[in-house]
């Protein structure tokens, strides 16, 4: 039997691959990264975090089996336009064409479904999304390690991978719940954009001007940020939001929004066009 980790250059998913390295071995193991970028794009503000892809090659190496990196050659932002469609929290043409299509026609292409079992880092806080992810995947057979005892948080993984000589990503250290995209997700909240902004400005202002460009390119302003004021919800792009910001407006801190890019969705029926 094959096993597949679903290696994200986050700290869950190298977590899970040393649980499956301890438990198996390692002669029929693979680490498939899905990178949101061409391999070769240079590019500082696409893709992930520079840190993380020191991360990922790192952790692979302590870990051990092969690392197979994988991409479909265009960017976040190229999916939007080709879509024509802005990805938000419900329907995400980046992480459907990036990491699920691109991941599952791999496994498909590789293995027959009686030949490999597929491991996500999902954790036990995270329990509610596995039978999602069992569903999107289905006919292949999916585990969770770290929803397994004993149960571990993401401090718990990093100072485990720091044990071993891995130090953590740096997107942690700055104060973001993942490692995924350089710290930009069409399903973050509030909190992390403001903590982008302040942290990572030039990546933010990267953003802002392809997602303005992106309104000129549809011909209409349909931004993915919510924010609920007085019990009513209004969208903001990611300029309206800075401005905010700069003018002292008060932010939802807690408003983290969610990273979920396997399985939170039917892997046939996520796409839709505008």
């Amino acid at each position: 039997m094959w096993r597949v980790v679903m290696f994200s250059a986050g700290i869950g998913s190298w977590a899970a691959g040393m649980r499956v390295a301890e438990k198996y071995g390692t002669e029929k193991l693979i680490l498939l990264f899905t990178d949101v970028k061409h391999k070769l794009d240079q590019h500082p503000h696409r893709g992930e975090d520079q840190d993380a892809y020191r991360f990922l090659v790192e952790g692979a190496q302590v870990i051990g089996g092969k690392l197979v990196w994988i991409s479909r050659g265009k960017h976040i932002w190229q999916t939007f336009e080709d879509n024509r469609y802005m990805g938000n929290s419900r329907v995400d043409p980046c992480s459907r064409e990036l990491k699920r299509e691109l991941a599952r026609e791999w496994v498909e292409k590789h293995f027959k479904p009686d030949e490999v079992t597929l491991y996500i880092g999902i954790d036990w806080t995270e329990m509610h999304r596995c039978a999602s992810n069992e569903k999107a995947w289905y006919p292949y057979k999916v585990e969770f390690p770290m929803c397994d005892q004993p149960y571990l948080v993401k401090s718990d993984m990093c100072r485990w991978a720091e044990s071993l000589g891995v130090k953590r990503p740096r997107l942690y250290d700055l104060g973001f719940s993942h490692n995924n995209c350089g710290g930009f997700c069409v399903k973050a909240g509030l909190g992390q954009f403001y903590n982008l902004l302040k942290t990572m400005p030039e990546r933010y202002a990267y953003h802002e001007s392809k997602q303005e460009e992106l309104f000129s390119v549809l011909g209409k302003r349909v931004p993915f940020l919510r924010q609920t004021v007085n019990g009513k919800l209004r969208y903001l792009s990611l300029k309206e939001f800075r401005e905010q910001v700069e003018a002292g407006k008060q932010i939802d801190m807690f408003d983290l929004g969610g990273c979920g890019c396997f399985g939170d969705v039917d892997l046939s029926s996520d796409v839709e066009t505008a």
